[in-house]
């Protein structure tokens, strides 16, 4: 189902979410990761689905932000630590690549402290104005996504 980028702000389903994971993990499996590393909060609940999608038990997150709500941040900030040094293939998810910034910290970051490793990027959307394109995504975003994980959780 064609998402409609007529609005300012996309209602992102699980429905989407559903067939979008069927496609991401098809353009994922050739890479053969080991690893599968979360970008906390935003690539969580896709990286656990794509986890199970491509039976990678290795599963990990990291926290990068570069946003507070929907502001961007001046400064990103990179915490927590992923324990990478068994791995090879690491896949890095995230929900989109809105700015770029994020990977553009990020991915330096990790070849930095695990040179060993080769790391591939996934996510549902990106911006054709990031800084850093994914290696694998499903959607151009235009618009503001909300996706389903950041409102149907909430208790109000």
């Amino acid at each position: 189902m064609p998402l409609c980028y007529d609005f300012k702000m996309i209602a992102y389903e699980y429905e989407h979410f559903k067939n979008d994971l069927q496609a991401l993990q098809k353009q994922c499996a050739p890479f053969e990761a080991d690893t599968v590393l979360a970008v906390a909060r935003g690539g969580m609940t896709l990286a656990h689905a794509l986890s199970m999608a491509l039976d990678i038990r290795n599963l990990q997150s990291i926290r990068a932000e570069s946003y507070d709500g929907d502001v961007p941040r001046d400064t990103l900030s990179v915490s927590g630590e992923c324990d990478l040094n068994r791995s090879h293939n690491v896949l890095i998810v995230d929900d989109i690549v809105d700015s770029g910034r994020t990977l553009s910290v990020l991915i330096p970051y990790l070849r930095a402290r695990f040179p060993h490793c080769t790391f591939k990027v996934a996510t549902l959307f990106t911006k054709t104005t990031a800084l850093v394109q994914p290696d694998f995504f499903v959607h151009e975003a235009r618009d503001w996504i909300d996706f389903f994980w950041e409102k149907d959780y909430r208790i109000e």
